[in-house]
C-alpha cells in the first residue's frame, strides 16, 4: 500500500472515530445539539475530503506527496499538472464531484445561527449535519476507495 493510500485510510479512521463519539456527546445534552453537530460535522467533512484527496494522489500516481492533499480533481490538475486524458477512475470521480454524494460532501456548509434554546431546536431541524449523513459519507468514501483500490492493486 502506498503512503498516499495509507494517509487516505488514516483520515477515514479519524472521521470514523469522530462519528462514533457523536452519538454519546449528543446524548449527554451538555452542549446544544446544533453546536455539537456543526463542530463534529465540520471536522468529519474535512477528514473525509482529505482522505479523498490522498486517494486522488494515489490514482494520479503522484509519488512526491505534498504537505496537504488536493480536495478535488480540479485542485489535483492545477497543483500537479494532470491533463486529459485522465484515467477512468478520475473521470468517474469527476462525475461524482458534479452530481452525487461527492458533490454534497464538497459543497460548502452553511453555518447555523441560533441564539436561544427555541432557535436551537429549529437550527437542528435545518442543520445539514446528522450522524446518519456523516456515516453515509464515510461509508460511501470507504467503499469507493476500497473498490477502486482493488483495481489499482490488480495493475
Amino acid at each position: 500500500m502506498s503512503s498516499a493510500r495509507s494517509l487516505a485510510n488514516q483520515k477515514l479512521y479519524h472521521a470514523a472515530i469522530l462519528i462514533r463519539m457523536l452519538g454519546p456527546e449528543l446524548a449527554r445534552e451538555d452542549t446544544p445539539a446544533a453546536r455539537v453537530l456543526e463542530a463534529v460535522g465540520l471536522a468529519v467533512r474535512r477528514h473525509l475530503l482529505e482522505a479523498y484527496g490522498w486517494f486522488l494522489l494515489e490514482l494520479a500516481e503522484i509519488s512526491d506527496l505534498p504537505a496537504e492533499p488536493p480536495l478535488s480533481i480540479a485542485e489535483l490538475e492545477q497543483n500537479h499538472g494532470i491533463s486529459e486524458p485522465r484515467r477512468g477512475e478520475l473521470v468517474e470521480l469527476g462525475q461524482l464531484e458534479q452530481n452525487g454524494w461527492l458533490a454534497a460532501l464538497q459543497a460548502r456548509p452553511e453555518p447555523t445561527r441560533s441564539s436561544s434554546a427555541t432557535a436551537n431546536l429549529l437550527a437542528v431541524a435545518e442543520q445539514t449535519w446528522s450522524e446518519e449523513g456523516l456515516l453515509r459519507w464515510h461509508d460511501s468514501l470507504a467503499d469507493l476507495i476500497d473498490q477502486m483500490g482493488h483495481g489499482l492493486d490488480e495493475w
